[in-house]
């Protein structure tokens, strides 16, 4: 496990709506799910960890580690991608 670099970061936030979190539309999200590949603000982060672990699994994108495989998922979300799936 290792930090998100600043090029893993900046794919990240590059990716479709994740310049904006997800639930309130805050800019410049900092915190993601893991289990849905998507970013939002520090207080929504909080609801999303009172959710448990084993629905929403929340890190820091610029604090904690990652595996390679949670780098992946990520790379591969983003908000808009899961606003339109739960959306539909």
């Amino acid at each position: 496990m290792v930090q998100m670099s600043p090029a893993d970061q900046a794919i990240v936030k590059a990716i479709p709506g994740n310049n904006q979190c997800a639930d309130c539309g805050m800019k410049n999200p900092q915190w993601a799910s893991v289990s849905f590949g998507n970013v939002f603000c520090l207080e929504c982060s909080g609801v999303h960890r009172s959710l448990g672990v084993h629905i929403s699994f929340v890190r820091s994108i610029a604090m904690d580690s990652w595996t390679d495989k949670q780098l992946a998922l990520m790379k591969k979300g983003g908000n808009k991608n899961c606003n339109d799936y739960l959306k539909a």
